[in-house]
């Protein structure tokens, strides 16, 4: 039975290593994996030989292992307080037909899940020790990777079985954060009674080696140091020694996942059918998109008469809410926490940092969102055709397309850009430059920018789809590898190229009517209007040109012939 299991795992890793490179006689997938593995080449192997031979890695001491330790520590503990409580393991539909009606015992079943997982373990710890740490041990990598995947199936079985005793999801995350509470509290009381001096590295870090050799974090952390020495030993007899106990623990923890009262195979089979319905509607709709998980009311309520272009404006508004929601509330909490820490303090260098800190998120913002706020034609290619049958004309479609992120990600430059203008105002910073940036005429000015080079990066981005939909409609298999890694790293460079050459007239324009409003208009609005207005009205002049460019597009586009060549 393990021979068999053993043929299936090596035999399934070999038949998609050769599905991978027979799908390397498509252009796009050889172009994608030639630019992925010169990528990984010169950034990361050859980079990384020359690190480790400067730096020969993270030093090997007790202070070290107590650190990983630690995190060792926090990950084994947070694994109790995911939501996920069912109890079932990933089967493929195929598996499911062969092993469930087999007779196998349920620990064959887990058997056939651990030694399917080795070929993935294997190459991870490849990956890790020769990319990670220099003084990782391979066989140590493999074997902590392996008994982690143990460890969290039976932790999974061990939630669906606290859920059946009535401990749901809400207690285990109040029993977690109270463990946490009451180690922190305890490690605060040993830190108290430890002197170190001020602004002495060195004495903190032998105050933290001293606490961690008290017996109770000692005794703590016994475990998760044997993970960690598994990689990272002092020496040859201590590597064996970790081995041999990490093999017994995944032994142990084998035994006892198979022993947890909870029958896994329903929601398995539960599970492979939400997965499957996944994968197909992400085929069929979305074509790489991740499928929303959950559904939102309407912003609004939908009129019966009135401008076509609302219709697909509230319907990205309605895709943005579920599709981005979670990049909203990272900026939402971001916005809400630098005010807090602002008023929390009171101290004018920290309201000029939190100032500074918003101005640098609407600066990334500006580049990010296009790529995270995707609702437009990245998401509704597959339905060009329904597009086709409003009755508006191919610009008017890309405007309306374009104008839900562009929106958004205006909002929030706003926002950002506002609030940290103002912060700096508040903080009274000494250099011209800041006092220059406290100003409404730089908010004006900076959203003035912000929002046609936004718009011209959703242009770029909407074209992709539009002139090259093969490279835009990817499958869920297509999420990981060096060849899509590849392919988004092209995409990524045409885009920076093209984004370069766009806001090259504007640069233009902008640098000798600066140079007029410095010298003629010094501290003046005028000038600052002059210097200003005439790049922008050449970037919303490219703004325009591309939406008729992509209208053309867009009326001529045949999604049917063009699928059939994306597939």
């Amino acid at each position: 039975m393990i021979a068999t299991f053993c043929l299936v795992a090596l035999q399934t890793m070999r038949n998609r290593i050769w599905q991978r490179i027979r799908r390397l006689r498509n252009p796009r997938y050889l172009v994608g994996a030639i630019a992925g593995g010169a990528y990984f080449w010169f950034v990361v192997f050859r980079r990384s030989g020359r690190t480790l031979r400067a730096h020969p890695g993270l030093p090997i001491n007790e202070l070290t292992t107590a650190g990983l330790s630690v995190a060792v520590f926090s990950l084994l503990l947070f694994a109790w307080a995911l939501p996920r409580d069912s109890g079932g393991l990933d089967f493929s539909e195929a598996e499911i037909a062969f092993l469930f009606s087999a007779p196998l015992r349920r620990r064959d079943l887990l058997l056939y899940k651990i030694i399917r997982a080795q070929p993935q373990a294997l190459i991870s710890a490849i990956i890790f020790s020769v990319v990670g740490w220099m003084h990782a041990q391979f066989v140590g990598v493999w074997l902590i990777f392996s008994v982690l995947s143990i460890y969290f199936t039976a932790v999974a079985l061990a939630r669906a079985r606290l859920k059946l005793a009535g401990v749901g999801f809400i207690a285990r995350i109040i029993l977690v954060a109270a463990v946490c509470a009451g180690l922190w509290k305890y490690a605060m009381s040993l830190a108290a009674g430890v002197e170190i001096g001020q602004h002495d590295a060195n004495g903190l870090l032998r105050a933290a080696a001293s606490i961690m050799a008290r017996p109770v974090p000692s005794a703590l952390l016994w475990l998760p140091r044997l993970f960690v020495r598994a990689a990272m030993p002092l020496g040859f007899g201590q590597a064996l020694v970790s081995w041999a106990g990490l093999i017994a623990l995944g032994v142990a923890l084998y035994f006892i996942a198979a022993g947890i009262n909870v029958s896994f195979e329903e929601a398995s089979i539960a599970g492979s059918l939400r997965r499957a319905r996944k994968v197909e509607r992400q085929r069929r709709d979305l074509h790489g998109v991740r499928p929303v998980e959950f559904r939102t009311r309407a912003l609004f309520k939908l009129q019966e008469k009135g401008v076509a272009e609302v219709a697909i404006l509230w319907k990205n508004f309605i895709a943005l809410t579920r599709t981005s929601v979670g990049f909203l509330a990272v900026l939402i909490l971001l916005y809400a926490g630098v005010l807090g820490m602002v008023f929390w303090t009171h101290d004018a260098i920290t309201t000029q940092a939190m100032g500074g800190l918003m101005i640098g998120i609407a600066v990334i913002l500006l580049f990010s969102g296009p790529m995270v706020f995707a609702n437009d034609f990245r998401l509704d290619l597959a339905k060009a055709e329904v597009l086709k049958s409003y009755p508006l004309s191919g610009e008017r479609v890309v405007a309306a397309e374009i104008a839900a992120p562009l929106a958004v990600i205006s909002f929030f430059e706003m926002a950002f850009l506002a609030t940290g203008s103002l912060l700096w105002r508040v903080a009274t910073p000494a250099k011209a430059i800041a006092r220059f940036v406290a100003t409404p005429e730089f908010v004006i000015a900076a959203l003035l920018f912000a929002v046609p080079i936004c718009a011209m990066q959703l242009i770029l981005r909407n074209a992709l789809p539009l002139y090259f939909p093969a490279w835009a409609m990817q499958s869920k298999d297509d999420a990981r590898g060096i060849v899509t890694a590849g392919q988004r790293m092209i995409v990524l460079a045409g885009n920076v190229l093209a984004l370069s050459l766009l806001l090259l007239p504007a640069a233009i324009v902008f640098l000798p009517m600066l140079w007029v409003a410095h010298h003629f208009f010094a501290g003046n609005p005028v000038g600052l209007a002059l210097a200003t207005m005439p790049a922008i009205a050449v970037m919303v002049g490219e703004v325009w040109l591309g939406i008729k460019a992509l209208g053309a597009r867009f009326e001529s586009f045949d999604v049917w012939n063009e699928f059939d060549v994306a597939v």
